[in-house]
């Protein structure tokens, strides 16, 4: 506005321009001076309306004249927004403007700038605060305007009054137009605004599906509203806010999941937890945690499932009820745990629930064995003599006191969950500094429930086996109540129960174990001497190992029987631990003191190879096949005369043959044929040298295997499987003559199964063709080809009849194309039509099968055929008798002839070329578009043309 005043003097000058006169102001051009003095002097909005109006009285032409007067108005307009902003009075801000747009309107009611005039005095009028008369200017706007550039921003202001009229539905129409007029800017917001018409008019569904669009739209995908932008953030939390305030109205979170467009978004969570936490301030604290629980249900493996499971947590406590927060602490436990299937567990516990689960574990833990006291010393309250009883004991002791008594359901269960939250803090934490500790207490809850033989395990590993420092002020307690388990657990079991011995065999080495770990403890002396009471009425093989190896170890001098026996005693107990490979080698120690004829030799000797045996099982077991290989030729090495000897070399054979160690299996095999003819697995053994030599790919000696297999296995089916190998592996070693004696032998032999007789008929066509023998070759096509017309029940069948076909087909066309055409033609011609016939038929017979690479194929030849027929024709001797012109005539009329083998020949290579608009193709159908470009030259010989097109349009 600086320069309105030099603009008005140039504007003066360009008035004697006559014809070229400009029409609106923004076509007057303004060129400052090249230098100033000093910079121009602000001017008022008054002096600006000045000087327009001295411009206009320089025009006659109404359209510049209007133009100024709207500048006017516009200045007016400017006038009022600084004088709003700058002054502190409530209204009359733009009375001059309003006055000035409508003395515009009123002089120019046909003007086709009243658009913006109007929506400028619209907007004067909001500003002014006159809501009535803003609404009329943008009725007629958007009545006499809609295309007016802005009038999306009209349709939303209308919206606005509407909706601050409390006129719902007339501002919902307004809003709708904004979105009908596609109008990016203001999409979201007109949406949002729509949603609140939906909410006041109480259509809370409608409502919702337009908010979750607003948020949809912001979030794009995110998980976060403050991944936003600065001026998208409110409206997000508007938007989310305002879609709890409706969900509040038609069910709360049940109605989530009917959300359109952020249901199961990554964001979706946010709706949850907003309208959880608005339950939360008005203090519905179960509609709160239904909420956060709602979102679980239908989320149980987002990472966000954790953070509001706290949240439901946090809202008993909150709310003052502690046991139903016990009971979501314990829930949390068993969603996200490391027992859990949660899927943020992917490697250990998902980092966001670490330290709560460990608080959950350790609370729920104490918790139910705090529960399990409580109601044990109130029973016991009632029971004097219990009360009495456990007075100046150890907590073992003690525990020991009450440990024969019926257990009280209830105690028992309380127990027995404070023992499994105990080892699941254990399984989730090995390496908390508690952990000692904690595997201590889960003994001692798991005693409390009279579970004895499962508290043992526990206390043992704190006594001996301590993870961390935490165990050594319970370490002899837990190793004398491991000893006391034991005995309680006996104590139940009835005479004669399988468990009996072995549990009291585990309580001496308990026993043992404590009086060597802690024998300073006072409680040493009668731990011992209950082991030797147990003992004594005992033939434990435990026992009875260290006890002898005890006796080899201290005595080097040890006299000959007597270690002969310490030995043995040593075997039978390592074996009866299943301790196979040490029993082995005591064994072999006990044997190594015996006369070799000797019956005990004998008999030591089997129960080494069965204990050797025994350990190649373990390994076995255990994956290790190498191992198991090694360990079962031990027994041909130290026991060869044994009765397992035979079978665990086989057995080691199966292995090696399953590693695919060829040599060693061979080597193996031709030992075990040359020892063990009579042997009940001697069948077996050629049959697996065979195979193992075909596997080698050692061709010559596996055919001979399988050859001497189908003359001489006791076993029909194997012989003539054999025979056919045979046959298969001559040819693998191009042995073709042997290969075409035994597939001959099979084809004659066997009828049975069909399929393999066809195939032994496809070998001996090809072989026949491969020694140069066509009769013989030709004999067994026609052999194939019949078998095709018998055993037609296979893909394979169908496969090899069609090949067959083929063949014979080209063996008539060979002799086709040899034959030469001679004069005269009608001697000549039915000679060589009939050769194509021969080789037609068998090629029409090959596509029968149905086979596109067969039908193809077939096509492709007989048009070849028909070819070469017009092809002969053209090129046929011309009989010499006849005069030059009367060549040239024979010429035409044999040129004529072969016209239909022209055509015969193309209608076969357009049916292949038919079959690949079908979607199908090979190299027949790609020759026969070959074939056709010579056939068809003006149709399929053509160049492919490549047009560019400009990109701009005229």
């Amino acid at each position: 506005m600086a320069t309105i005043s030099v603009a008005a003097s140039v504007l003066v000058l360009l008035t004697a321009c006559g014809a070229n006169q400009p029409k609106t102001i923004g076509s007057l051009a303004y060129t400052p001076p090249k230098e100033e003095a000093e910079a121009p002097k602000p001017v008022t909005h008054e002096e600006v309306r000045e000087e327009y109006s001295e411009l206009a009285e320089l025009f006659e032409d109404e359209q510049l004249k209007e133009q100024i007067e709207r500048r006017v108005a516009d200045v007016y307009m400017m006038e009022g927004v600084q004088d709003q902003r700058h002054t502190a009075k409530p209204s009359n801000h733009y009375v001059e403007a309003i006055k000035a747009y409508r003395n515009i309107l009123e002089k120019y009611p046909n003007s086709p700038d009243n658009a913006e005039v109007l929506y400028q005095l619209a907007k004067a009028y909001d500003l002014e605060g006159n809501q009535d008369e803003a609404m009329k200017m943008l009725a007629e706007l958007t009545h006499r305007h809609p295309y007016y550039a802005n009038i999306a921003e009209a349709h939303f202001r209308m919206g606005d009054i509407h909706f601050n009229n409390e006129d719902y539905a007339q501002a919902e129409a307004s809003y709708r137009a904004v979105l009908e007029s596609d109008e990016p800017r203001l999409a979201t917001n007109a949406r949002y605004m729509l949603g609140w018409s939906h909410y006041k008019q109480r259509q809370f569904r409608d409502s919702l599906v337009e908010f979750s669009r607003v948020l949809d739209e912001l979030m794009a995908g995110r998980a976060d509203v403050e991944s936003l932008a600065d001026g998208e953030r409110p409206v997000a939390k508007d938007a989310i806010h305002s879609i709890s305030l409706a969900l509040d109205k038609v069910g709360g979170a049940e109605a989530i999941p009917s959300l359109p467009h952020v249901v199961a978004q990554p964001y979706t969570w946010l709706l949850y937890n907003h309208l959880g936490e608005y339950y939360r301030e008005k203090e519905l604290y179960e509609k709160a945690a239904g909420t956060f629980r709602h979102f679980i249900a239908n989320h149980p493996n987002s990472t966000r499932a954790p953070g509001l499971h706290g949240k439901i947590i946090q809202t008993y406590i909150d709310g003052g009820f502690p046991s139903l927060a016990l009971e979501e602490k314990a829930a949390y436990v068993r969603a996200y745990g490391i027992r859990s299937d949660y899927a943020g567990n992917t490697d250990g516990l998902y980092n966001e629930v670490r330290e709560p689960i460990r608080t959950y574990l350790d609370e729920l833990a104490r918790y139910h064995y705090s529960q399990g006291q409580s109601l044990q010393k109130d029973e016991s309250e009632n029971r004097p003599e219990l009360a009495n009883s456990a007075e100046d004991q150890t907590d073992s002791e003690e525990n020991a006191a009450t440990a024969g008594e019926a257990l009280d359901p209830e105690v028992e269960q309380a127990y027995i969950n404070a023992a499994d939250y105990y080892a699941e803090y254990a399984q989730t934490f090995p390496s908390d500094e508690r952990i000692d500790e904690v595997i201590y207490l889960k003994s001692e809850s798991l005693f409390l429930a009279q579970r004895y033989i499962e508290s043992v395990a526990g206390y043992e590993q704190v006594a001996y086996s301590p993870l961390g420092s935490s165990a050594d002020e319970h370490a002899s307690d837990a190793g004398y109540a491991a000893i006391i388990a034991y005995q309680e657990h006996i104590a139940d079991l009835p005479e004669g129960d399988a468990e009996l011995q072995s549990t009291q065999a585990r309580a001496v080495d308990s026993m043992l174990r404590f009086a060597g770990r802690f024998h300073s403890d006072s409680r040493a002396v009668s731990v011992l001497t209950n082991a030797a009471e147990y003992l004594f009425s005992l033939s434990e093989y435990q026992r009875a190992l260290a006890v002898s190896s005890q006796l080899v170890e201290d005595n080097p001098q040890l006299d000959a029987s007597l270690k002969e026996t310490a030995f043995g005693i040593m075997a039978h107990s390592q074996f009866q631990l299943k301790a196979y490979a040490e029993a082995a080698e005591s064994y072999r120690k006990q044997r190594e003191l015996m006369s070799p004829s000797s019956e005990e030799y004998e008999a030591v000797t089997e129960r080494l190879a069965t204990a050797l045996y025994r350990h190649s099982e373990v390994l076995d077991g255990q994956g290790n096949p190498e191992a198991t290989v090694a360990q079962l030729l031990k027994i041909k090495t130290l026991t060869p005369e044994a009765t397992l000897r035979v079978p665990s070399q086989y057995e080691a054979v199966t292995l090696l043959i399953s590693l695919e160690q060829w040599s060693r299996a061979v080597e193996e095999l031709q030992e075990l044929i040359e020892i063990a003819p009579e042997h009940e697995l001697a069948v077996e053994f050629p049959r697996r040298l065979a195979f193992a030599y075909e596997q080698q790919e050692n061709w010559a000696l596996a055919a001979e295997r399988y050859e001497a297999l189908a003359s001489e296995d006791p076993d029909a089916e194997t012989r003539r499987e054999a025979l056919f190998l045979a046959a298969t592996m001559y040819e693998n070693d191009e042995s073709y003559e042997q290969a075409l004696r035994l597939f001959r032998e099979y084809a004659n032999t066997y009828e049975m199964p069909t399929d393999t007789l066809m195939e032994a008929r496809y070998k001996l066509a090809v072989n026949y063709a491969r020694v140069g023998d066509t009769r013989r070759q030709l004999f067994w096509l026609d052999k194939l080809v019949a078998g095709g017309a018998e055993f037609a029940d296979s893909d394979r069948n169908r496969w090899l009849t069609a090949w067959a076909s083929i063949q014979y087909g080209d063996h008539h066309a060979k002799a086709f194309n040899e034959y030469r055409l001679s004069v005269p033609l009608v001697d000549s011609l039915p000679e060589k039509n009939a050769l194509l016939q021969e080789a037609a038929n068998r090629y029409q017979h090959a596509a029968d099968q149905g086979i596109l690479e067969f039908t193809s194929m077939s096509s492709f030849k007989t048009a070849e055929l028909y070819r070469e027929l017009a092809s002969a024709l053209r090129e046929s001797p011309v009989p010499g008798s006849l005069s030059a012109e009367q060549r040239v005539v024979y010429r035409e009329l044999i040129a004529e002839q072969a016209l239909p083998f022209d055509d015969l020949a193309s209608k076969l290579h357009q049916a292949n070329i038919d079959r690949a608009w079908e979607g199908h193709f090979n190299q027949w159908i790609d020759r026969s578009f070959t074939a056709m470009r010579t056939l068809e030259p003006s149709r399929f010989d053509k160049s492919e043309l490549i047009v560019s097109y400009g990109d701009a349009i005229r």
